[in-house]
């Protein structure tokens, strides 16, 4: 039995290589314009790819930065007869109290969270009256100041979730049971306190009481600016319950939905149904499907970009069939097979589209950054992407082929040679 010399396999392989690029050599301008529309067709779609990819991921960022990143907890208001147990519970010294103790600290351990902290408001629920000086004015002007200056007792984290600043470090004294406060500037107008300058000294009386002034605080959410605050314990004193008293938490940006489904278990595992959650509505179905969509529109665009091209080459490659009639008929006539005479036209065209791919890789990957600069997004060009370009340009080269193939390898010697 005869085998095959892998000389022979190996100098076949070097013919229809030396076929090709003399081919493609004697006809440059017709090769680098399918060399430019491959390239092209395969840029445009990864273009369009890494293009969707980075678009995508700035959409989800501008979602995810635009949906409420706040969640509020609010205990919620007792029935009748529980109401009158609580006043039955509550009495001098006795303070009833549904959020725990440690609230800012559970809250906080959540790794979406950035900043948590409790608010019990006390004007209206206690009688909490300030003024500047331990004599009482007339009533006229103690109503009236009071009206300007609601007393609210906090936690040093809930000036921290709502984003207001202090004017000293002594912020943590609203952790204590101090007597101090910090009042927001409008407040502290009122009551004539200096906005500038020390604040050591300074006083206002609550209740008769002297409490030391130890910050200002401006800014924030919930009308601080215009409150006396006190530490939460306090003012927890002060009303003996917390059922109004509400727990602000403040999240990293796009997680206030997962942090708002696990923020009444978290708090009281055990009857979750007493606190009352702010509903923060979820975009993930919205940020899936604007990927998808854009998935979808640079998947259509690509593949009809890729039909075109194909069609193109393969139109350009009839053509070339037509034209080289002559030229097979001679090849057929001194032994070459049809699958040989298929092989050069299946080579060329992987040829001229392992190129194109080549050209279309830079091409992607320039239009990608350049697109993503010029809008302000984020560049996002996956190594694949520029890898993939000469496997698509090849595969589009060849599939653009293969008609032209086997129309050269069915042409009858005897007629190609006499076709001139």
């Amino acid at each position: 039995m005869s085998r095959r010399h892998p000389a022979l396999g190996r100098d076949r392989l070097f013919d229809l290589v030396d076929d090709v690029v003399v081919e493609l050599g004697s006809r440059t301008a017709r090769a680098l314009l399918m060399v430019v529309a491959v390239g092209l067709s395969s840029g445009s779609l990864l273009a369009s790819v890494g293009i969707s990819m980075s678009a995508g991921q700035q959409i989800e960022a501008d979602i995810a930065a635009s949906t409420l990143d706040v969640v509020t907890a609010q205990v919620v208001p007792p029935t009748t007869a529980a109401a009158a147990v609580v006043a039955d519970d509550t009495g001098p010294g006795r303070i009833v109290t549904i959020l725990p103790e440690d609230t800012d600290e559970r809250v906080a351990r959540h790794d979406l969270v950035d900043a948590a902290g409790r608010r019990l408001d006390v004007s209206g629920s206690a009688t909490a009256e300030v003024t500047r000086t331990a004599v009482r004015p007339d009533p006229a002007t103690a109503g009236a100041r009071a009206a300007v200056t609601p007393v609210v007792g906090v936690s040093a984290g809930y000036l921290d979730a709502a984003r207001a600043q202090v004017s000293t470090d002594m912020q943590w004294l609203l952790d204590t049971d101090e007597d101090v406060v910090l009042l927001g500037r409008g407040a502290a107008r009122a009551l004539d306190v200096p906005l500038t300058g020390n604040l050591t000294g300074v006083q206002v009386w609550l209740n008769g009481e002297p409490q030391d002034v130890v910050g200002l605080v401006s800014g924030g959410t919930g009308g601080l600016e215009d409150a006396v605050l006190l530490p939460y314990r306090r003012g927890l004193e002060l009303v003996g319950n917390d059922r109004e008293a509400a727990v602000l938490v403040r999240t990293l940006p796009g997680a206030g939905a997962p942090v708002a489904d696990v923020l009444a278990v978290t708090l009281r595992p055990d009857a979750p149904e007493r606190l009352d959650i702010s509903r923060v509505a979820s975009v993930d179905t919205l940020r899936t499907g604007v990927a998808t969509q854009l998935d979808r529109l640079a998947a259509w665009m690509g593949t009809v970009l890729t039909a075109l091209t194909i069609l193109l080459i393969a139109n350009s490659m009839v053509v070339a069939v037509t034209a080289r009639t002559a030229e097979i008929g001679l090849r057929r006539a001194l032994g070459f097979s049809r699958g040989r005479v298929a092989q050069v036209f299946l080579a060329e065209g992987s040829l001229i589209g392992l190129l194109g791919g080549l050209v279309g890789s830079a091409f992607a990957a320039g239009s990608v950054v350049l697109i993503c600069l010029a809008n302000g997004w984020s560049v996002l060009l996956s190594p694949w992407l520029v890898v993939l370009g000469p496997v698509v340009g090849a595969g589009v080269g060849l599939a653009a082929s293969m008609y032209p193939a086997s129309r050269a390898a069915r042409i009858s010697p005897a007629l190609a040679v006499r076709s001139d």
